[in-house]
């Protein structure tokens, strides 16, 4: 069984609007929902999800829904972004030149011991020590 990897936003964003990469989005992420695979996200992830689906015009509901089926993945380790992890997010900013939402995703794969990012942010590509993959490479088909 493969390691736990961290789902950026990106990732839900493809799927919760529709993108052109979307259904390689849902193949992963039900790969999530079900345990097959083991992932984590942050509690600061899933609200930069609601805030853009809220400035695309997504409804109240739609979001609600989104927020309502992260109960239901079995695979899935929500973690919470705590002051510390904001603290280390800056001196991630410092090191590494990303910024505050991506520093957010190395600062808690480093506090979870997480190795791989679920991303299709090509920032995550010069972080050394991390490796990201997209959802066709994660659950094994590219």
């Amino acid at each position: 069984m493969p390691r736990r990897v961290l789902i950026d936003a990106n990732i839900f964003l493809e799927l919760e609007l529709g993108q052109s990469k979307s259904a390689d989005c849902k193949r992963f992420l039900s790969s999530v929902a079900t345990g097959k695979i083991k992932a984590a996200t942050t509690d600061f992830i899933l609200d930069s999800v609601a805030i853009i689906m809220e400035d695309r015009k997504s409804s109240p509901s739609n979001i609600g829904k989104f927020f309502s089926s992260m109960l239901f993945y079995k695979g899935l380790l929500i973690h919470n972004l705590d002051l510390v992890g904001r603290v280390m997010a800056t001196r991630e900013m410092d090191r590494s030149g990303l910024d505050f939402d991506d520093a957010t995703s190395v600062a808690t794969m480093k506090r979870l011991g997480l190795q791989d990012i679920v991303s299709f942010d090509k920032d995550f590509d010069r972080i050394s020590g991390i490796s990201r993959l997209e959802p066709k490479t994660a659950i094994g088909e590219g």
